[in-house]
């Protein structure tokens, strides 16, 4: 931290005059003259050159008032660093949200943030994905979760893990006697334990089945557009229905298949009477992301961001989200 000397002559410096100088620090021009006067005596030679008017700096002078700059400037950085630490322990953090895995991964990752930041005030807004992105550009959300092929500009993208689309269905189902040949079982998704001669690449086989619909505002309306060139599936025992969870339940009780990530089914309990078919192909694969703005600086966001890479280490898999 700088003397009150090097901050009086700092100040006769920056204003060029020593009376301006007192006036500005509140004490007599005599007493602003002699601390500047010590810190030369102190330094063994002139900082201000007298002779010219306004007073100049000598060449001793100007490396003192650099070196005072410096200090000052590193002052500043710490006090702006203290008040992020402040701000880290009692600020706000907006999180953005669409899909399911989401409800399972921020709960956990929420339990180890909140023990190191017992007072930041979490907001969570869960919406259609299709609007999350439009948060984050408005500032609205400070990060979100979610399923990334491009990410917007001026953002970047966390990979947390690759999620694979699965069509979900009952092994009973009488149209699923053809795809039993590349069924796999739960613990074999999970495990992702299967072979490439397991992979459906042949869509048109699933022609048969009939799907459950899901909003036009979802992650995996887009995706069924993309796989099956610009239409669905033709029959839907079912519309609209809210959750993933719903849809598994639905799946489970032989109302319908249904498209989903495997990460989504790693979430749900396993179930024996069913199948699962790993779809192969373009758009079949995407990142599961944690997304921010690069122009934002919230020291709230980067603690929190820490704590979600401390979760996915690059060994992370579908079974742990049976542990979160």
């Amino acid at each position: 931290m700088l003397d009150t000397g090097a901050r009086y002559v700092y100040e006769v410096y920056r204003l060029k005059s020593v009376s301006k100088a007192a006036e500005r620090l509140f004490i007599s021009q005599p007493a602003l003259s002699a601390a500047v006067r010590r810190v030369e005596e102190e330094l063994g030679t002139p900082i201000f050159n007298r002779k010219t008017l306004p007073f100049s700096l000598t060449p001793e002078g100007k490396v003192y008032i650099e070196a005072v700059e410096k200090m000052l400037l590193l002052e500043k950085q710490a006090a702006e660093h203290i008040q992020d630490i402040r701000e880290t322990k009692q600020g706000l953090l907006r999180i953005g949200t669409s899909t399911h895995l989401s409800y399972f991964i921020i709960p956990a990752v929420l339990r180890d943030f909140h023990k190191q930041y017992p007072q930041v005030d979490v907001h969570i807004i869960s919406t259609a994905t299709t609007n999350l992105y439009h948060l984050l550009e408005n500032d609205s959300v400070d990060l979100v979760f979610s399923p990334t092929t491009t990410v917007p500009e001026h953002c970047v993208a966390v990979p947390l893990l690759e999620e694979r689309l699965v069509v979900a269905l009952r092994r009973d189902t009488p149209e699923a006697a053809p795809l039993l040949p590349w069924a796999v079982s739960y613990r074999e998704l999970v495990e992702r334990s299967y072979g490439n001669d397991r992979i459906l690449t042949d869509l048109s086989l699933l022609s048969g089945l009939e799907f459950m619909y899901s909003p036009t505002n979802t992650d995996i309306y887009k995706k069924r557009r993309l796989l099956f060139n610009g239409t669905d599936p033709e029959t839907y025992v079912l519309s609209n229905t809210p959750s993933a969870v719903f849809n598994y339940n639905l799946m489970r009780a032989g109302v319908g298949a249904f498209i989903t990530a495997d990460a989504n089914v790693a979430t749900m309990p396993p179930d024996d009477d069913c199948v699962y078919l790993v779809l192969g192909g373009n758009g079949t694969r995407q990142d599961f992301s944690l997304v921010y703005p690069t122009a934002a600086v919230s020291t709230v966001r980067d603690a929190f961001i820490d704590t979600v890479t401390h979760h996915f280490s690059p060994a992370y898999s579908l079974a742990d989200l049976k542990l979160l």
